[in-house]
């Protein structure tokens, strides 16, 4: 189909329209044309032109409708599609047999990459830290008392996410005003869990673990949560992740179109 046939065959369809539904095509094309400020990281494997792109173009399509930030699924959807658009290769992860990582992107470059997907715009976000309040479910939490057990459960836990997951992407999102979000996508890298290995069965104790543990400044803590049998990372420095990219995603109601 070449471009004149696809216009006309979309004005033909919008005359199709009733007032109801033509208020929102309309709403959805004005968020279209919002101009949105991104900020991309030189040399990044992954937001290359296509791909932030294809992403920005998801974040307008999302907040045409929508006044929160984009969620989890949302996002796992919207990276997903903009890897396709990059011409790369995605292979969700089926959940009900995998519970570390959420997909698989093969690039041209040759590489495969295992990604967990995670969104947050939690209102305590802070710039130089990166929150993660639920790397994985760790039902064995509740029920291992002895120390030897739990020492060991946690070594087994992070070595099997390192060898099933490259890396963890996340998008944060910070209301900066009244006017505007901003969203930010970081990327943190499985291996930064390899001191996990060297705990003693002392340290695997706490409640809070910073890692590495002898360390004066951590790059991060693990929070092992028996209320909710799940696994936290916290306290994440930012100079720990990579940062791939930002968007500044003006709300409707305030936003030019582009002239």
């Amino acid at each position: 189909m070449n471009e004149s046939t696809r216009h006309s065959g979309l004005h033909q369809k919008i005359d199709r329209l009733d007032e109801p539904e033509i208020v929102v095509v309309d709403r959805f094309v004005d968020a279209i044309l919002t101009s949105v400020e991104q900020e991309l990281t030189s040399g990044s494997w992954l937001t290359t032109k296509f791909w932030a792109d294809a992403f920005s173009a998801r974040l307008r399509a999302h907040h045409a409708l929508n006044v929160e930030p984009l969620s989890t699924v949302a996002f796992e959807a919207a990276f997903n599609a903009a890897c396709v658009a990059a011409g790369w290769t995605t292979i969700p992860a089926d959940s009900a047999t995998n519970r570390f990582f959420d997909t698989i992107v093969s690039i041209p470059e040759g590489r495969t990459i295992k990604l967990s997907l995670k969104a947050t715009s939690a209102k305590n976000l802070r710039p130089n830290y990166v929150h993660i309040s639920k790397l994985t479910e760790a039902a064995w939490i509740q029920d291992t008392r002895k120390e030897q057990d739990r020492y060991e459960k946690i070594i087994e836990l992070f070595s099997q996410y390192r060898n099933q997951t490259d890396s963890i992407v996340i998008l944060r999102c910070f209301r900066k005003n009244d006017s505007s979000l901003f969203y930010q996508l970081v990327e943190l890298p499985t291996k930064v869990f390899e001191p996990v290995d060297h705990l003693t069965r002392a340290q695997a104790q706490a409640g809070t673990i910073p890692i590495p543990p002898d360390s004066d400044k951590p790059n991060f803590s693990i929070r092992i949560d028996r209320s909710d049998a799940k696994i936290t990372v916290t306290g994440i420095r930012i100079e720990t992740c990579k940062i791939h990219g930002t968007w500044t995603i003006p709300k409707l109601s305030e936003a030019e179109p582009d002239s």
